[in-house]
């Protein structure tokens, strides 16, 4: 287990020494790293060559080897080059955090960092919002939250008044004492976005982005409407918008969400290329569309079962309709027939949607 102290920082890089030792001196944890997200700037001041200041003498890297040497603590590890990052967009480094561009371009970065970070499951992130301007705190903490785990924290540091800006550590038990570190509960909204997490193309989507994904995440646990499959009619509906499927199409997407109910939540190709499938969706059709049964089409698959080849263009057909239904794609996206990686390694093929997300309106028989 590897323990990370996370932090944002501007003119103030004594947040970072005072969240540590509140962890590893009071709370004792023991820190294995140390990361800081700050702006060009701010890292002048983590060098100590801040020019408008006298009061950062000595690096940031400096201070914290002094205070573990006063208080007997181990080092952690800790270099500029590579445990500060910079937030900047392509090579345009952010001198501070001022306009609503800089609003937008920050949180990419420490999105993009704490991301990184949590895809580690060794690691524990502490991430400290005391540091810089409030709104580079508000960030850290919805970048947590969209990504952090059951054991990451989000911490606050606090002070007396007379300490504040006076030097980067307690240098006595009185002033130690003063100090005061806050655990902020958080809800975590990875759950909801592990699938897309796991993407490849995740990794590229902006911090606005993630938050509009989240947003249709959330959206689609509060909706109460259910999908309606009208095999009567042929057709599904949802919110009062339908769109018709053909027989063969209504057939297999039933039948796919008939066998979900009975517990099979994914299907092999080699299921699906099966004579039991074949028969199962015959004995459908025969019974629901009996008067529209096309005998010669039946004996195209009936007696051999579907290649997976047939199935993926009716697959896609009925993703088209369904993609009309919904205001999102990622709503949509629970209702139709998707390819997923089963736990067995290979590919297999289901509806994400529960089971109570669907009506069926059963068919009279002889249509």
């Amino acid at each position: 287990m590897k323990n990370i102290l996370i932090a944002v920082t501007g003119l103030t890089p004594q947040i970072v020494t005072e969240t540590f030792f509140c962890l590893a001196k009071l709370k004792k944890v023991n820190i294995d790293e140390i990361y800081v997200i700050t702006t060009k700037l701010g890292r002048e001041v983590i060098l100590g060559k801040y020019k408008n200041s006298s009061a950062y003498k000595l690096p940031l890297k400096a201070e914290i080897k002094n205070m573990c040497a006063k208080w007997k603590l181990p080092v952690p590890k800790f270099e500029v080059s590579s445990n500060v990052i910079v937030a900047q967009e392509e090579s345009l480094e952010l001198n501070d955090i001022r306009s609503d561009k800089d609003n937008l371009l920050f949180p990419n970065k420490t999105a993009e960092f704490i991301r990184k970070m949590s895809e580690d499951p060794g690691n524990v992130l502490y991430c400290s919002i005391s540091g810089g301007r409030k709104s580079m705190g508000v960030h850290l903490a919805a970048a947590l939250q969209i990504f952090g785990r059951e054991n990451d924290k989000l911490l606050h540091v606090l002070t007396s008044e007379k300490n504040e800006f006076k030097g980067f550590y307690p240098m006595n038990t009185k002033e130690a004492r003063e100090l005061e570190l806050s655990e902020i509960p958080f809800v975590s909204l990875r759950p909801l976005l592990i699938d897309a997490i796991s993407d490849k193309s995740f990794v590229n989507l902006k911090f606005t982005e993630v938050v509009a994904l989240s947003r249709a995440k959330l959206k689609e646990l509060s909706e109460k409407n259910f999908l309606l499959i009208d095999l009567q009619r042929c057709r599904l509906v949802y919110d009062n918008i339908e769109e018709k499927l053909e027989r063969v199409e209504m057939g297999i997407y039933y039948l796919i969400y008939e066998l979900k109910t009975e517990g099979q939540l994914s299907l092999t190709r080699e299921y699906l290329e099966s004579r039991e499938f074949a028969n199962r969706l015959k004995l459908f059709l025969e019974e629901t569309y009996r008067r529209y049964f096309d005998e010669g089409y039946k004996n195209a698959w009936f007696n051999k079962g579907f290649e997976i080849a047939d199935l993926r263009p009716k697959f896609s057909n009925i993703k088209k309709k369904i993609c009309k239904l919904f205001t999102t794609k990622e709503l949509a996206s629970q209702f139709y027939v998707t390819d997923v990686i089963n736990v067995y390694g290979s590919k297999a093929y289901g509806i994400k949607a529960g089971v109570g997300r669907f009506r069926v309106n059963p068919a009279a028989h002889n249509q």
